[in-house]
């Protein structure tokens, strides 16, 4: 079966670079990374795809900073059965970097290595940018043909206390997958639902490969605009931990 890659046809050069993390916690030894086959297009960078063995014994207080603190309540609010990653004995880290890709095919590639790593045996996956957590079973079963979907490479969160002067911060974590930063927005509670569509069509537009410039704006519905501005936290900005840059969409 030829893979097709997932495509960028919007794709505008910028020269930033797209990086993705996965992190599959397991009980035990299953695979050594040259017995590792995947399925992938042919045009994947195998080359800048790396592959190795944690064990628990040798770094714990890295391991159990993962197990533990936000992304602990991340995986509560994901209904993730965490028994797998506090069982852990070891786990395997997929660390993928590539200049500006003009498509996505690197990312069908470090998922391809996490889904035969879940064959393989019992494990939890976390997409480290994107603060997702994915049970074993569902990451042996991505199909290597299926449609890129957005929603599955990255999340968007509406933090819950307002901030006085900004009001309640919805964001998307895990653009830098795409060599894209991150997109935000200070909105009021019941324009919090609306706000994630918005940066769900959006993040979509720059997995394209789109480029938003400051002082581009969007009309939505005819009814409300958004302008981009840089996201510079400091003041009522908060500071939200994307471990990216970011854009901060006003309204206007």
């Amino acid at each position: 079966m030829t893979i097709a890659a997932w495509p960028r046809p919007a794709f505008q050069p910028t020269g930033r670079r797209a990086a993705f993390l996965l992190v599959a916690f397991a009980d035990r030894e299953m695979l050594s990374p040259p017995e590792l086959a995947v399925a992938a297009p042919p045009s994947a960078p195998v080359s800048a795809v790396r592959v190795n063995l944690v064990q628990y014994a040798d770094q714990p207080e890295w391991f159990d900073g993962w197990r533990h603190g936000p992304l602990r309540t991340v995986a509560a609010v994901q209904n993730i059965d965490m028994s797998v990653v506090d069982a852990a004995t070891c786990c395997y880290v997929i660390d993928i970097d590539v200049d500006d890709p003009t498509d996505l095919t690197h990312l069908q590639l470090a998922w391809a290595v996490a889904s035969s790593i879940a064959q393989a045996g019992n494990v939890t996956v976390l997409d480290v940018y994107a603060a997702t957590w994915h049970a074993g079973s569902e990451v042996a079963a991505l199909a290597p043909d299926r449609p890129f979907t957005i929603q599955h490479e990255i999340s968007i969160t509406a933090e819950t206390e307002p901030v006085p002067g900004f009001g309640h911060a919805v964001h998307t974590r895990g653009m830098i997958k795409f060599g894209r930063p991150d997109l935000i927005a200070g909105v009021p509670a019941d324009l919090i639902h609306e706000t994630g569509q918005i940066l769900n069509h959006l993040g979509r537009m720059l997995a394209n490969g789109a480029v938003i410039e400051p002082g581009e704006r969007f009309r939505i519905d005819g009814r409300r605009t958004l302008m981009a501005t840089p996201y510079e936290p400091g003041g009522p900005t908060p500071d939200v931990n994307l471990a990216n840059d970011a854009i901060l969409l006003v309204d206007v």
